[in-house]
């Protein structure tokens, strides 16, 4: 009886290691980036991805502050379980002036849940985006920026990264920052300076800063202010001390070809005993100028408490060279994130991905993965036990057949 229980435990590790992952309706690229020009007329790609491999229909909406200059090809589209991704395009003609600074749109792609016989619609409706940004320059300097807080923990050392874009058409001779630290209840409780450099027109750069950190678990609230030669911009970000919500545990990306769509695995723990609604990743990769090459996303899932969930991403290689990227994945949910700063090592048949303060080498197409490593371990085990089981029941019979013939029973062949 105990053998077979733990045969049957291990056709169930089994089920669960082969039963395929369920990452439904997906797009890319997340985003494309196009710089502004009089009277552009262009034409871009985008593929919508089914890799649930069944039924569906979906039809695309346009919305944003660019829609009335974008047309799609198809407004309506069904998918055969046989077909895992579709290309799609739409146009988009822009007007001789617009205004300096980023102007977006948005192509989501729906998907329709289908009637059954009795006319009711069944499933839920699954909504992904890829993004359209036009950046027009400004004639003098204007600037894009952020804040990355890093392993922000009572009584340690954090990480504050501001990376800056200059967007500009004229080159900065010197950009810092000032990052003010509050509690929730706006109560000041230091100032830190950045680091300061030069940064030429187009370029990115970061800027970066140590903070003692001084203060209990909780949220806070960082005011920054970005100089930039003689003029300077304001904005306001929140984060975590201690234990964040949602903690990055590994990415994986398995059969990896350069110029092929690459599956993102990202598993992410939630730690909090609530559950974490409307989570996604959204991972960027730079370019060797600094540019935003690839913005990839998932679509959006809520993580029950005190559970972990993969969230699946896909980055279209298609015109990627062979090398190394630096990246940048984050975790939203909500106003709050959980970042984390990445080197991408790109070869024709394996992608690399090592992050700050910890590493992940995923295996490429030709490599052995995980989940083969973890079938072989099992089917090996399962192997063992049938062996031990055969083995324990000729035992017990060669036994039961001794103490038989020692009471003198005659067993008479037949």
């Amino acid at each position: 009886m105990k053998n077979k229980i733990i045969i049957l435990m291990s056709l169930f590790i089994l089920a669960l290691i082969v039963m395929p992952l369920i990452s439904g309706l997906g797009i890319t690229p997340g985003r494309t980036t196009i710089n502004f020009e009089p009277g552009l007329d262009q034409t871009v790609q985008f593929s919508v991805l089914n890799s649930e491999h069944k039924n569906m229909n979906v039809i695309f909406l346009i919305q944003g502050e660019l829609n009335s200059s974008i047309s799609i090809f198809e407004n309506n589209i069904d998918f055969l379980p046989s077909e895992e991704s579709k290309p799609f395009s739409y146009r988009i003609k822009l007007p001789d002036k617009m205004e300096p600074g980023l102007h977006t749109a948005e192509i989501v792609a729906l998907e329709v849940p289908k009637a059954n016989e009795k006319g009711t619609f069944v499933g839920a409706t699954v909504a992904v985006t890829s993004q359209l940004y036009v950046y027009v320059p400004c004639p003098g300097k204007c600037i894009e920026t952020d804040l990355n807080v890093m392993d922000a923990e009572p009584n340690s050392t954090a990480t504050l990264i501001v990376p800056v874009i200059n967007r500009g058409k004229v080159g900065i001779g010197d950009v810092r920052a000032i990052i003010d630290i509050y509690t929730g209840l706006n109560e000041k409780i230091t100032s830190i300076e950045t680091d300061a450099m030069p940064l030429e027109a187009g370029k990115r750069t970061e800027l970066s800063a140590k903070w003692i950190v001084n203060v209990n678990s909780g949220n806070y609230i960082a005011k920054v202010t970005v100089f930039y030669d003689d003029e300077s911009k304001d904005f306001e970000k929140q984060f975590a001390v201690g234990t964040q919500t949602l903690s990055i545990e590994s990415i994986l990306v398995n059969e990896f070809n350069l110029g092929d769509i690459a599956k993102l695995r990202i598993l992410v723990e939630n730690r909090w005993s609530q559950e974490v609604k409307e989570v996604f990743a959204n991972l960027l990769v730079y370019n060797h100028d600094n540019q935003v090459m690839a913005d990839v996303k998932s679509a959006s899932e809520n993580i029950p408490p005190l559970a972990k969930k993969e969230l699946i991403a896909y980055w279209d290689t298609v015109g990627v060279n062979e090398g190394e990227y630096d990246g940048k994945l984050m975790v939203k949910y909500g106003k709050k994130s959980t970042d984390k700063n990445l080197v991408l090592k790109v070869s024709e048949s394996s992608l690399d991905i090592k992050g700050v303060g910890y590493a992940i080498r995923p295996q490429g197409g030709r490599g052995v993965n995980l989940t083969t490593i973890l079938l072989i371990v099992v089917i090996l085990l399962l192997l063992v036990n049938v062996a031990w089981f055969v083995f324990f029941r000729r035992f017990m019979a060669g036994k039961k057949e001794k103490k038989e013939v020692g009471k003198g029973v005659v067993r008479v062949p037949r």
